[in-house]
């Protein structure tokens, strides 16, 4: 048996791909943004949904400030833009094609899937804030051959 540590933890976990996503919030040094795995349906009464977001970012801050966050769901074809959005700065320049929603907030262009979200409540996980959300509003912009990003054992994945 193998002594579980958080560096055998993490290459353990590293075995279950999940896919792709960038958040985005407004907070008070502007907008901010970052590339997760850490995202999962909750509840389908009521509809929730949740995130996990570093608690050192500046894009955990920015969706505390905020309330609410703009969730991008990426394709194979965007792995450029989950990595601009993984930078420690968080990449938010005009670098990655973004675009606004009738309700202020920011999604990359050309996502599989764009969630609104207003977040309902908020739990620490060690290093990590736990945001639950529900969903305002919801665009599916995937064609029928459409394949989201993955990411395994530490890299991008292209699936399909």
């Amino acid at each position: 048996m193998t002594e579980v540590t958080s560096d055998v933890f993490r290459l353990a976990m590293a075995h279950f791909a999940t896919g792709v996503a960038v958040v985005t919030a407004e907070g008070e040094q502007g907008e901010q943004g970052a590339t997760i795995s850490a995202l999962s349906s909750v509840s389908l009464d009521p509809l929730t949904l949740l995130i996990c977001v570093n608690r050192a970012s500046a894009t955990c801050r920015a969706v505390e400030h905020a309330g609410r966050f703009a969730l991008s769901i990426l394709s194979r074809e965007q792995e450029a833009v989950a990595r601009h959005f993984a930078l420690p700065s968080g990449g938010k320049d005009d670098a990655v094609p973004m675009h606004r929603h009738e309700d202020g907030r920011l999604f990359v262009k050309d996502a599989l899937v764009e969630i609104g979200c207003t977040v309902v409540e908020t739990l620490r996980g060690g290093t990590h804030e736990i945001f639950l959300a529900r969903p305002d509003h919801i665009t599916m912009n995937s064609r029928a051959d459409a394949a989201p990003l993955l990411y395994f054992r530490g890299s991008f994945s292209l699936s399909g």
